[in-house]
């Protein structure tokens, strides 16, 4: 198999990762807000360990240079801070959810592509980078579907926000894919950095500090 096919295999296999966890949610009817609070806290944890254990090492060890990966590392923070700075509904829940989902979907794009330059490089990175990121591609889809049910979101709703989110990962391939052009090791460190850097700031931005409230105001009670 060639490896621009290959590539694009595995984008999509990464991407499809990104439903699992939503139909974790889904699925289950009763769960409580607190526990959802406790999910997210869990969520938001994998997706630091994952963005700073693994893909900002990964992009560190490719990359030309180590002060334009801690820029890019800063380009995806300034994203996600920006996001949040705007007018996307008054309730909180409603607006970290958009938030979140905007986010994910946006660093989403990258990532296919991210996958497909890994696999250029060599078989064996492409797959490692395809695990990785269907490692963090889980506890997106649960991120998701979590703030999704917190914000009184149906069931089909809330598979609608995590589609846009997997499918705007498999556009990226897409697009890399059908310009059958590869990207040099630069570009993939650098598009790993920015994502490193949007998933770390949801996570510390959005998901620790809604769960936190939600877990106070319980104890309060």
């Amino acid at each position: 198999m060639e490896p621009l096919l290959a590539g694009y295999l595995l984008a999509i296999a990464a991407a499809l990762a990104t439903l699992f966890g939503m139909f974790a949610i889904t699925l289950k009817e009763n769960l409580s807000e607190k526990v959802l609070a406790f999910l997210l806290l869990l969520v938001a944890g994998a997706m630091i360990t994952v963005s700073l254990g693994q893909i900002l090492p990964t992009s560190f060890k490719n990359g030309d240079s180590a002060i334009g990966i801690v820029l890019w590392l800063l380009v995806g923070v300034a994203a996600v801070l920006l996001l949040a700075r705007m007018d996307v509904g008054a309730d909180a829940t409603k607006r970290s959810l958009w938030i979140t989902v905007i986010a994910i979907t946006l660093h989403n794009l990258p990532e296919g592509a991210t996958t497909i330059g890994a696999t250029l490089i060599s078989i064996d990175t492409g797959v490692t980078t395809a695990i990785v990121l269907a490692l963090h591609n889980v506890p997106e889809g649960i991120a998701i579907a979590t703030m999704a049910r917190l914000a009184g979101v149906g069931r089909v709703g809330t598979v609608v926000m995590v589609l846009v989110a997997a499918l705007a990962e498999v556009f990226g391939a897409s697009a890399v894919y059908l310009l059958g052009s590869g990207m040099s090791d630069s570009a993939t460190s650098i598009l790993l950095a920015a994502v490193a850097g949007i998933m770390v700031t949801i996570s510390a931005k959005e998901l620790i500090p809604y769960s936190a409230r939600i877990l106070l105001s319980a104890r309060k009670r």
